[in-house]
C-alpha cells in the first residue's frame, strides 16, 4: 500500500470533492432552514420541535451524504478519471484513498451542519444550541451515509442510476415496514437513524452503532472485492 498516501493527498486536492461537499451541506442546511421557518410560522413553538427538527435534519444528512458519496465514485468513473487514477496508484490504493477522502470530507460537512444547526436554534428560536452530541451525531451520520453511498455507487457505476437507487436503499425499509416486521430494525438505514437519534439526546446506543458499522464493513468489503476483479471499461 505504498501508493496509499500519495493517492489520498491527490484525492484531497480534487475540486469536485469539495464542490460536492459544499453542495451537500448547503442542501441540508437549506431544507432544515425551511423546516425551521415553517415552525416559526406557528403562533406558538410546538413542544419538542427541537427533537423533530433534529431527526429531520439527520435524515436529510444521511440521504444527502449518501448521494454525495455515490457521486464521489460514479462521477470520476463516468469521466474516465478513476481509470487514470488506477494506472497511477493501482486499484487497491486508488479505491481505499477515495473511501478515506469521501469519509473525511463527510465528517467535516456533517460537523459543520451540526454546528450551524445548533447556532440556528439559538439565534432563531432560542430552543436549542450547539452541543457536542449534536455535532457528533451529524458528523457520524454524514460519514455513515457517504460510506453507504460510495459502496452502492461503486457497485452500480451508473451516475444517474445511483442518484435514484442510493436514496431508495435508505427509504425502502420504511416503505416495506409492514412486510418486514421485526427484521426492519436490523437494516442499515434504521440502525443508523436509531443511533444518531439516541446519541443526540445523550442516550448510549452502542448496539445500533455496531449494527450499522457491520453493514458498512460488509458493503465496503464487497464493493472493494468487486472493484479489484471487475473490468474498469
Amino acid at each position: 500500500m505504498v501508493h496509499m498516501v500519495p493517492a489520498f493527498l491527490s484525492d484531497m486536492r480534487r475540486p469536485w470533492l469539495w464542490l460536492v461537499s459544499a453542495i451537500c451541506a448547503l442542501l441540508v442546511l437549506g431544507l432544515v432552514g425551511i423546516l425551521i421557518g415553517m415552525a416559526m410560522l406557528e403562533p406558538q413553538m410546538p413542544s419538542g420541535i427541537d427533537r423533530v427538527l433534529l431527526q429531520a435534519g439527520m435524515s436529510l444528512m444521511l440521504t444527502a451524504a449518501a448521494v454525495a458519496g455515490s457521486f464521489s465514485f460514479t462521477s470520476d468513473y463516468r469521466a474516465g478519471c478513476f481509470t487514470r487514477r488506477v494506472l497511477l496508484f493501482q486499484r487497491g490504493p486508488a479505491f481505499a484513498a477515495r473511501v478515506a477522502t469521501t469519509t473525511s470530507t463527510a465528517l467535516l460537512v456533517g460537523a459543520t451542519v451540526g454546528v450551524l444547526f445548533g447556532v440556528s436554534g439559538e439565534l432563531v428560536t432560542g430552543a436549542w444550541g450547539v452541543t457536542l452530541q449534536t455535532v457528533l451525531a451529524f458528523a457520524c451520520t454524514a460519514a455513515m451515509g457517504s460510506l453507504w453511498g460510495f459502496a452502492i455507487g461503486s457497485l452500480i457505476r451508473g451516475h444517474m442510476v445511483s442518484l435514484f437507487v442510493v436514496p431508495l436503499s435508505l427509504v425502502l425499509p420504511g416503505l416495506l415496514a409492514s412486510r418486514l416486521g421485526q427484521a426492519e430494525k436490523f437494516l442499515f438505514p434504521v440502525l443508523a437513524a436509531d443511533w444518531a437519534d439516541q446519541i443526540a439526546v445523550h442516550i448510549p446506543a452502542s448496539g445500533s452503532f455496531v449494527g450499522a458499522a457491520i453493514w458498512l464493513v460488509v458493503v465496503i468489503a464487497v464493493a472493494y472485492g468487486v472493484f479489484l476483479n471487475r473490468d474498469l471499461a
